[in-house]
């Protein structure tokens, strides 16, 4: 009798242990480095694991990519951006997407972007009409109509305060109005020439020699 009881308890402790939550694994990337992971009694939240089992992060999330050697996670109703050390790099409450030609994490909540640099590790914030990336390696931005440019190390090179600003080699060339009276443009044109001022600044936004106003003119057209 004794022996039946110790055999019960030896299966009721197994059935215990067989009758859990079981998990799913799905790859997560393309490296094999990542698992995604659910378990039977939460099925629509998901963790991350190393593929050898080592735990990342709870099974809290409701959907995680894999992008740059960072995870983009949803959780209710913020995006986190994720390290492999589960540090938040990045939060919003829109969703964070991958740029591949700026090479960063953007989001954007009502007005304000949110520009994440993964390989700097640095951020930048503005409330931007556009931001496109030049040949210098660095961003060109429009904010309130005026122009500036910054590092990827978030780093303001030249203000953003230039009514046109141009591109010329590894140089920057601004224009301005000499007199805030007198305006130089008109419905997005230079209508008097006599009324530019021309500022030039180099890749790191250092002051440079500016081009002559023949030069500039052709930089325009």
């Amino acid at each position: 009798m004794k022996k039946f009881s110790f055999l019960a308890l030896i299966a009721t402790v197994l059935c215990l242990f067989g009758c859990g939550p079981k998990e799913t694994q799905t790859p997560l990337g393309t490296s094999g480095e990542y698992v995604l992971y659910s378990l039977s009694d939460a099925p629509d939240k998901v963790g991350i694991k190393k593929a050898n089992g080592v735990p990342i992060t709870p099974n809290v999330y409701n959907k995680i990519s894999y992008e740059q050697n960072l995870f983009i996670a949803q959780l209710d109703d913020k995006c986190l951006l994720l390290t492999p050390e589960n540090k938040v790099a990045l939060q919003s409450s829109s969703t964070i997407s991958y740029n591949k030609d700026a090479k960063c994490f953007e989001t954007k909540e009502n007005q304000k972007v949110t520009l994440y640099f993964p390989n700097e590790k640095s951020k930048i914030m503005g409330n931007f009409e556009s931001y496109v990336p030049d040949h210098n390696g660095n961003i060109l931005v429009k904010e309130n109509g005026k122009y500036g440019v910054y590092a990827q190390t978030g780093k303001l090179l030249i203000p953003i305060s230039n009514e046109m600003l141009l591109t010329n080699g590894e140089q920057y060339i601004a224009l301005n109005s000499k007199n805030a009276k007198l305006p130089m443009l008109k419905n997005g044109k230079i209508t008097n020439w006599s009324r530019v001022k021309i500022t030039a600044f180099d890749k790191d936004g250092k002051e440079a020699k500016a081009p002559s106003l023949a030069q500039v003119k052709k930089l325009v057209k």
